[in-house]
Parts: structure tokens; C-alpha cells; sequence
């Protein structure tokens, strides 16, 4: 039997970051989802020249949701996620990563969608979040939120 190998792993040639956006109700926990007319994920987008990761996604995720940047609080590093996709306009693939992390919103925290990128956003429960969410790694994602929240890792919601 030939011995197992690991498959080389490609550097990405597209880095995102982004996250997932908690605020607590009376009613429980809510996340954004946003929408480019298509798909339904989570807020996210290219780091600029110089940025880190995670100020890149307080950057995008304020940007597409309208949510004050100084009121969004990065309480978690969540697991990256790592895809390859098709370019639309020049066919090129693309090998991307995305730094996703949980932050926390103002629970009186209202969407004002970006409107040049993003055709719908709403705020959701975990459970219809993790229903309407197009891909399986913002599933994950989702997931992972919650079981970090509901373990008591880390605070600001219950």
C-alpha cells in the first residue's frame, strides 16, 4: 500500500474577511445575513493594502451593514474558509481564503445595506440563518458561532 501524501495546499490569491454579526433581544440572538441578489452569506469582502484580517472584516461588515464599525466588538476568531471559484467576467479561477471572526453588535443595531453590493440583509435566528445560507461554510460558520456563544466562551449575549 502506498503511504498517504498530503494533497499540497494552494495559496489563495484572494484573501476576504468577514464574520458573523450577533445582537441579543429579549427574544434571543440574532445574525445578519446579506444577499447580492443570489446567494445569502455573510457580510465579508477584500482586505485593503496594509489591513489585517480582522479590521478588514469590522471594515466590511460595517460597510455592507450600515452597523457603526466602533460599535461592532470582535469577540472570536472563527474558522477560515477556504474555496475556489469561477471569475464571471474573465473565467480565471480563483483560489480564496476568508478570516471570519464573531463579533457583536448594539442590540438596538439597525441594517442599512450597502446598497452598491448588497441587494437584501436581515437579521435571522441561528436556526433560519443556518436555513437560508446558501453554502456550507457559512453554515459552519453560523454553527460555530453559536456553540461558542451558547458554551459561554465568550460573552455579551446569552
Amino acid at each position: 500500500m502506498a503511504p498517504v501524501v498530503p494533497r499540497p495546499t494552494r495559496q489563495p490569491n484572494e484573501v476576504s474577511a468577514g464574520g458573523v454579526v450577533v445582537r441579543t433581544l429579549h427574544s434571543g440572538n440574532e445574525v445578519v445575513l446579506v444577499s447580492d441578489g443570489r446567494y445569502w452569506g455573510l457580510p465579508k469582502g477584500n482586505l485593503e493594502a496594509g489591513e489585517t484580517p480582522e479590521d478588514a472584516a469590522q471594515r466590511e461588515v460595517a460597510e455592507e451593514t450600515g452597523i457603526a464599525r466602533d460599535t461592532l466588538s470582535v469577540v472570536a476568531e472563527l474558522a477560515p474558509s477556504d474555496y475556489v471559484y469561477r471569475r464571471r467576467d474573465t473565467g480565471r479561477l480563483v483560489f480564496k481564503r476568508v478570516h471570519q471572526y464573531l463579533m457583536i453588535a448594539p442590540a438596538d443595531a439597525e441594517l442599512h445595506r450597502q446598497e452598491s453590493e448588497i441587494a437584501d440583509a436581515g437579521w435571522l435566528t441561528f436556526d433560519a440563518a443556518v436555513r437560508r445560507a446558501s453554502f456550507d461554510d457559512t453554515k459552519r460558520a453560523l454553527q460555530e458561532a453559536e456553540r461558542l456563544l451558547q458554551s459561554g466562551v465568550v460573552g455579551g449575549t446569552s
